[in-house]
């Protein structure tokens, strides 16, 4: 049954009003005031309880995450120093600028003791690759393919890198019934260059051979 309210509504109007209107009245007040209450009070805070929980489960992924890191600095850690010690040892077989000329003698010297005759002994250019350089040396040798064998074993056996390329090996016919070759290749080493983020220059000459 729908009814109208007066403008201006006192207690003693509300009394006066049969019992269902009455009735009425109370619970329309009472949906207001719930009404009211919910949209200051209750809304805000259920939004804000929304917000914190979005923070909430943002920071426990954080969190783990952040336990995932922690728990392995340890392991990259040992990873860099592993890495470092890997560079350290690597460089270990590059000679700096003041080891090359024994190396190269290192070289020479192996091939003469292996039986060979050098022909053709000639360093050439650099070829830079960072903090390392290329230092080729042209060679040409005569011997036996046994030499030629030995040298390769030398050359292999130094603390320094060399690494023989281009090799080509021609025979030269017979000289008391032994065989002989020529063999033309590139013996390249490399030289250390310093960088500013790279480490201390080694220490130590190729051994000779």
């Amino acid at each position: 049954m729908a009814f109208a309210l007066p403008k201006q509504l006192n207690l003693d109007v509300i009394l006066k009003l049969p019992v269902k209107q009455r009735v009425g009245v109370l619970a329309a007040i009472n949906a207001v005031i719930l009404g009211l209450i919910f949209y200051f009070l209750t809304l805000p805070q259920v939004t804000e309880i929304s917000t914190l929980k979005e923070e909430i489960a943002k920071l426990d992924v954080q969190l783990e995450n952040d336990r995932r890191i922690a728990a392995n600095i340890p392991k990259y850690i040992q990873d860099k120093e592993d890495m470092e010690r890997k560079l350290t040892e690597a460089l270990t077989q590059l000679p700096n600028e003041k080891e090359l000329p024994e190396l190269i003698d290192s070289i020479s010297i192996s091939s003469e003791r292996s039986g060979l005759k050098i022909l053709i002994f000639k360093p050439g250019a650099d070829v830079m690759r960072g903090f390392y350089a290329e230092v080729p040396v042209n060679m040409s040798v005569q011997g036996r393919f046994e030499s030629l064998h030995d040298f390769s074993v030398k050359v292999g056996a130094l603390k320094r890198i060399v690494n023989i390329a281009n090799l080509d090996v021609m025979s030269e016919g017979h000289k008391n019934k032994v065989p002989g070759i020529r063999a033309n290749f590139v013996a390249t080493t490399f030289r250390f260059i310093p960088t500013p983020n790279a480490p201390p220059a080694p220490t130590g000459a190729g051994e000779k051979k």
